[in-house]
């Protein structure tokens, strides 16, 4: 029996397992994950020196304690949280802390390049006001314009999966499926080939690294990464995709039909398609995919189940310390609660944008409807329906651009493990809701991939068949599928359109203010 090891470096947590060729989980570790720091409003960097100091210390962990002969060991994959970009000097050290994927920053006044006419002229098209935002927020004009000397000493721009390959084999290389504002060609898996696209985002193609498929063996573990790991010398290492694309995989979502949900710190929805296609207005992203030559359509709430520790942590003490003497977790005291709530929260209902829109920088959450009558444990019901009215808003609009019908969903993720919280995504859904045999789907997308690399399955189809199993599926229960779809097409539909004037009318105050 062949095993693989597999790092799956979260925002929250940082996680080692050991899988089995069958898709079993023998042994897993888990530590927290450093914390980001906001230096300033919309500022959200990671020491990612001390977050790799973390993942060696759970993969050396993880190997101490497992039982699993180092012989069996066939492979190590990486997944990790995406869009982190972190500089890295010759020395291969940051220069700096990283850029996380929650970091908002933006460069204004820049310039587009090829001069003030063709900038002109370019700016008046769709694609040059795309371009504009892209240069505005891109990491590397920050750097260039705020710190020019950090981007001179910087040699490589890594993300958080390339800098533990780096760590592991000496080399500088990443997944073909990277994922964030880099000048990527999407459709071809590659650098981008046009200039204008490193000269809009501000970089040198000389500081990206080398980029490889995640069903490719990319390197083997250096004999310094087997002394810092704690993992056989000359492993074989995958790099795979992001953490949500290789959750797509390890859901066994490989036909058009089926989508996969993941209640993590950002609440995702994805499908795979075998063909490019991009939202003009990026309503959902288009990604590589962790099978080769594949994309992925994700819709994406950046806060997603990020909303449940903000609840817990300001209006759930009596529950985290009832919890804490049981020895369970609070969500577990919660969720057993929600039951009792009935579906639509007596008219309560929360637009989860707590972290924007993509495409839209000033949208903002709300909640809507409170009486009387609520209570907290209406507020968090809410907040869960709320998350997952926005998944369905996210799904109708991938089903609109594929032409594809979704009928079936496989849930992933910490919210995943709740009963109450996978029947509520049945009933909105009005579909059947998978749970999986297990709910760390990325670490599992990871050894598939690596199965498949070392061609110890023929193909994906044949890889998700011996590794994939439902454990229970949720049927949609009619009277509240009812409820759920006249809310949701008869009022979440319009919070956005509603909203969104007064959000754009509430920043224009807001900076009115700090100015005075």
């Amino acid at each position: 029996m062949k095993h693989f090891i597999v790092i799956d470096g979260g925002t929250q947590n940082i996680k080692a397992f050991i899988i089995d060729e069958n898709g079993n989980f023998i042994h897993g570790e888990s530590v927290p994950a450093n914390h980001y720091t906001a230096p300033q409003p919309g500022f959200a960097e990671l020491d990612a020196e001390e977050y790799l100091k973390r993942t060696m210390e759970v993969v050396a962990g993880l190997m101490r304690t497992s039982s699993v002969p180092k012989d069996s060991l066939a492979a190590l994959a990486i997944t990790t949280h995406r869009n982190t970009l972190i500089p890295i000097g010759a020395s291969g050290k940051p220069v700096r802390p990283a850029f996380t994927w929650l970091d908002s920053r933006q460069t204004p006044g820049l310039t587009m390049p090829g001069g003030p006419v063709k900038s002109l002229a370019l700016g008046a098209t769709p694609i040059g006001r795309k371009l504009k935002e892209y240069q505005r927020r891109s990491r590397f004009n920050w750097l260039r314009t705020y710190e020019p000397d950090n981007y001179e000493k910087t040699a490589m721009f890594l993300s958080i999966t390339s800098y533990i390959f780096h760590a592991l084999t000496g080399q500088f290389k990443d997944s073909s499926s990277i994922a964030g504002l880099l000048p990527i060609d999407f459709k071809g898996f590659r650098w981008h080939p046009w200039k204008l696209a490193y000269d809009v985002l501000g970089v040198q193609r000389e500081k990206l690294p080398p980029l490889i498929s995640p069903a490719e063996v990319a390197g083997t573990v250096s004999d310094e990464g087997a002394k810092s790991f704690g993992v056989p010398s000359g492993l074989p290492v995958i790099i795979g995709a992001g953490d949500k694309q290789s959750e797509l995989l390890g859901a066994g979502a490989i036909t058009s039909d089926t989508a996969a949900i993941s209640y993590g710190t950002a609440a995702v929805i994805e499908v795979l398609t075998d063909r490019y296609i991009a939202h003009p207005r990026m309503e959902f992203y288009t990604l590589g995919s962790a099978i080769p030559r594949h994309w992925v359509l994700e819709g994406f709430v950046g806060r997603g189940y990020w909303m449940m520790s903000w609840f817990r942590r300001e209006f759930a003490r009596q529950e985290e310390e009832e919890a804490r003497k049981l020895g369970i977790a609070p969500e577990e005291l919660l969720n057993k609660n929600i039951d009792a709530i009935p579906p639509g929260c007596l008219g309560l209902l929360v637009h989860p944008y707590w972290h924007p829109r993509e495409n839209d920088p000033l949208s903002r959450g709300a909640i809507i409807g409170f009486c009387g009558e609520h209570t907290r444990m209406h507020l968090y019901r809410a907040i869960i329906e709320g998350i997952t009215f926005e998944l369905r808003l996210l799904a109708n609009t991938m089903q609109k651009y594929t032409g594809n019908r979704i009928a079936h969903l496989r849930v992933g993720g910490g919210g995943s493990k709740s009963d109450e919280v996978m029947q509520i995504t049945a009933d909105i859904f009005s579909l059947p809701a998978s749970r999986l045999h297990t709910s760390n789907l990325g670490a599992l997308g990871m050894a598939i991939d690596a199965g498949v690399a070392l061609k110890l399955y023929s193909g994906f189809p044949e890889a998700v068949a011996g590794m994939v199993r439902v454990e229970k599926t949720f049927t949609p229960r009619q009277e509240t599928a009812l409820i759920y779809d006249r809310l949701f097409k008869e009022v979440y539909s319009g919070i956005y359109t509603a909203l969104a004037p007064l959000h754009a009318r509430m920043a224009e105050i807001i900076k009115t203010a700090k100015a005075a």
